[in-house]
């Protein structure tokens, strides 16, 4: 019997150190503002393929003519490649041109932070990267798609 109960204590407290040291996953609609999504055009700097969410990083030019360095997150790399984009293609764009659909952090969050829902870069393609926050249907999308020409 000590045995059992001993076996169900140490299995209870692995459990627990494993919650513990697991990070923790927001929802989108947590930290990003699908009420105030913007396009931006720029130029496309970069690109961080890593999970549970890929960055992108693009640099762009405010009214005035400031640069400001945005970071956008993406779904996970693993999606990414289901949908056929891959780090390369970020790679083979990175310096040019690049357009996206993004929606920025709430009011109090980072600056020039936010998750994208559609990116173009200079090949033209346009791929959808986001959760779809905004609750885009696919004829939003096409009609959104000649703004994001970069």
């Amino acid at each position: 019997m000590k045995h059992k109960i001993l076996g169900v204590f140490a299995g209870g407290a692995v459990l627990f150190l494993a919650a513990a040291s697991l990070p923790a996953h927001h929802g989108y609609a947590t930290e990003f503002d699908a009420k105030n999504c913007l396009n931006l055009k720029g130029t496309l700097t970069g690109v961080d393929w890593e999970n549970p969410h890929g960055y992108v990083y693009m640099d762009v030019k405010d009214a005035s003519g400031k640069v400001h360095a945005w970071s956008l997150e993406t779904i996970s790399p693993n999606s990414m490649r289901r949908a056929n984009t891959t780090r390369e293609d970020f790679m083979n764009n990175s310096g040019k041109p690049a357009a996206a659909r993004a929606c920025p952090t709430k009011p109090g969050g980072t600056p020039d932070k936010g998750t994208v829902e559609i990116l173009v870069m200079s090949d033209g393609v346009a791929r959808i990267l986001g959760q779809n926050i905004e609750g885009l249907t696919p004829e939003q999308t096409k009609d959104l798609l000649p703004q994001l020409k970069p």
